[in-house]
């Protein structure tokens, strides 16, 4: 019933409530008469305008991007199940076998039916898990996180197209070519008023061999080229946040931070970065106009494994010291900063987190394809940068990520990369409970919680998780919808009710 005919009905009943309320205490008590009635009335006006700031702040999707929803991105309004290993509904990998296709990122509309990004394509699956349709795009491979956007879904591919298909169809609207190519790196395709984004131009120079030099903005109903932009530095995993107001932000490699109006693309303000360095992490966005950032700290000795080749990285330190940064939205000003042990190789998410006061900023952190070298999950408070809790997470038992290397054949004789080469972590998400879910490079989906405020999450009371056997991408961010959390490893896709 939509909310007007459903607030009429609740008005018409309310009335005849008030009046049955206040003529009974009127009989019982004459001098109580008036003060029933306008309790009664006082109530009724709260419910409505509650439930009509309710209907203006509700999303059409429950999750409509791979991070979420603006403006609360990476937090969910819904409670997801805690207990992983006994809530899970369904899961799906490709019917050739999980090794078939790499997935990336999922998204939520409110129906509850799940789009999967993956290598080959885009698939869209009912809350039960039926396949709806699929669109496959071989040779050109999906890298990115699905966006949802009135009645359509949007991604990119590694031929340099930007594409928009029908939700219910699973039919091509428009592909635009912006470049010749868009890396192989995991980002977000993000979309907002009619306007949507992606990095392309995927080249050298760059502190870690070929990147995205540039962004482009098309219009989402039609396709056209609005606007480019070129950052100072190239991005990676490149993710772009809507701000009230109408300019968005993201971050370079480096961790510099960017505000542009989104209508033109012109820059409001850049602040911070480490120049020569890199990071596959992202931004985030706090409610309480800051905005968080993050680097290394030192530039990457090595070179960029090619994700065709089984030759190993030359590994780093995993304890590679990063910077978390928080600045204002406004005007770009510093407001705190921190040393994170670990490198902070991920988007962080900024929400309210069980059992801390105000908000807080969740960081996961490690130093990917480092056999032996262990990745935590860092909470921060998001005012100060004081550390909060920790979970300390597994480490790296084999050369390389779990399911990278068994896959490898298999992966590349169905055209697509060999290895998924991800992230420590998968990007994080909060429920509305204040629980983090999150995604390790070990195969183990989490989820987190301190319960005794001791600053340790430890036990099977603070720590469940379910093992998916494969790593996970940084553009896999756990996507959340009523009693629900569904989540892409680097080969299949899990849900959880």
């Amino acid at each position: 019933m939509p909310w007007m005919q459903t607030l009429a009905f609740v008005l018409i009943c309310a009335c005849r409530t008030i009046r049955a309320v206040s003529e009974e205490a009127c009989h019982v008590d004459g001098d109580t008469c008036h003060e029933v009635e306008q309790l009664a009335v006082t109530m009724l006006q709260a419910h409505i305008v509650a439930r009509e700031s309710s209907s203006r702040a509700q999303p059409d999707y429950h999750w409509a991007s791979g991070r979420g929803n603006f403006p609360d991105y990476a937090v969910s309004q819904n409670v997801a199940p805690f207990n992983l290993s006994r809530s899970l509904a369904w899961s799906w990998h490709h019917p050739e076998g999980r090794f078939a296709t790499l997935t990336y990122g999922t998204a939520i509309d409110e129906d509850g039916n799940i789009y999967l990004s993956a290598a080959d394509g885009m698939r869209k699956f009912d809350t039960n898990g039926v396949l709806q349709w699929a669109y496959i795009s071989l040779p050109a491979e999906v890298m990115n996180a699905p966006a949802l956007y009135k009645g359509r879904v949007y991604g990119s591919s590694t031929t340099g197209h930007v594409f928009c298909l029908d939700m219910q169809t699973g039919q091509e609207v428009w592909k635009t070519r912006v470049s010749e190519a868009i890396g192989q790196d995991n980002g977000f395709n993000m979309v907002h008023n009619g306007v949507a984004l992606a990095a392309c131009d995927w080249r050298l120079p760059s502190s870690y061999g070929p990147a995205n030099q540039k962004l482009k903005a098309l219009n989402a109903s039609t396709g056209e080229e609005m606007w480019t932009f070129e950052p100072d530095t190239p991005v990676w995993n490149f993710l772009p946040l809507f701000v009230e107001g109408g300019s968005f932000m993201f971050q370079d490699m480096t961790g510099k931070v960017y505000n542009l109006w989104l209508d033109t693309g012109h820059l409001v303000w850049k602040a911070g970065g480490r120049e020569g360095t890199w990071t596959d992490g992202g931004i985030a966005l706090g409610p309480n106009g800051l905005v968080y950032a993050v680097n290394k700290n030192h530039p990457v000795p090595m070179a960029p494994a090619n994700p065709y080749s089984p030759e190993p990285m030359v590994l780093v330190s995993e304890y590679s010291p990063g910077t978390l940064s928080a600045y204002n939205t406004s005007d770009g000003h510093l407001m705190w900063k921190v040393t994170t042990p670990r490198p902070p190789n991920n988007a962080p998410a900024v929400g309210k987190v069980l059992n801390l006061p105000g908000t807080s900023v969740v960081m996961p952190l490690c130093q990917q394809v480092h056999i032996g070298a262990f990745c935590d999950v860092q909470v921060h408070d998001a005012e100060t940068g004081g550390l909060r809790w920790t979970f300390h997470g597994p480490a790296q038992t084999g050369l390389y990520q779990a399911a990278d290397a068994e896959g490898f054949a298999t992966r590349l004789a169905h055209g697509v990369r060999g290895m998924c080469l991800p992230n420590g972590w998968s990007a994080p998400t909060i429920d509305a409970a204040g629980t983090v879910f999150v995604g390790n490079e070990e195969g183990k989906f989490f989820a987190l919680r301190d319960l005794d405020g001791d600053g340790v999450v430890s036990g099977q009371d603070e720590v469940a998780f379910y093992d998916t056997h494969a790593a996970f991408a940084g553009s896999s961010s756990p996507a959340v919808a009523p009693g629900m959390v569904a989540v892409a490893s680097c080969d299949s896709l899990f849900v959880f009710k």
